[in-house]
């Protein structure tokens, strides 16, 4: 049997176009996911990065599937150290549900992570703080 992987869910006070943009926007993540400036062109198969504010990375992957603002699903490499840097890459899965209007549900997925344990290790703690984070955030704009 598989791992299920970790899901966190919270509920967010704002549009899926605000959220998407928060998850997207590196001047958006910068505020909300450990000081970390998000990078990418968002198409099936480009690079994407979280960048420390001195140009280094902390994580990076590649877009497996992006369908704004729904949907966006990458691979995930931690490189906060050498032994999580050689790890096999695991997944990061967005949702963005709409409830009701101005009021949506945000679903993260973070799974295929059989051969990062380190990485499980780090992230279990994280991303729940990362996305009540984005929420305050996101729903502080309004």
């Amino acid at each position: 049997m598989s791992d299920p992987g970790l899901v966190f869910e919270i509920e967010i006070k704002s549009s899926p176009e605000r959220i998407w943009e928060a998850i997207t926007s590196p001047d958006w993540t910068r505020r909300y996911f450990f000081d970390t400036a998000v990078r990418s062109d968002w198409r099936k198969g480009g690079k994407v990065v979280w960048e420390n504010p001195d140009g280094t990375a902390s994580c990076q992957g590649e877009v497996l599937e992006s369908d704004p603002p729904w949907r966006l699903v990458t691979t995930w490499s931690s490189l906060w150290g050498p032994e999580m840097a050689r790890e096999t890459p695991s997944r990061v899965t967005w949702e963005i549900e709409e409830r009701a209007a101005k009021r949506c549900l945000l679903r993260v997925t973070h799974d295929r992570l059989e051969g990062a344990p380190k990485t499980r290790a780090a992230v279990s703690g994280g991303w729940q703080g990362a996305i009540e984070r984005l929420r305050g955030v996101v729903e502080a704009a309004a």
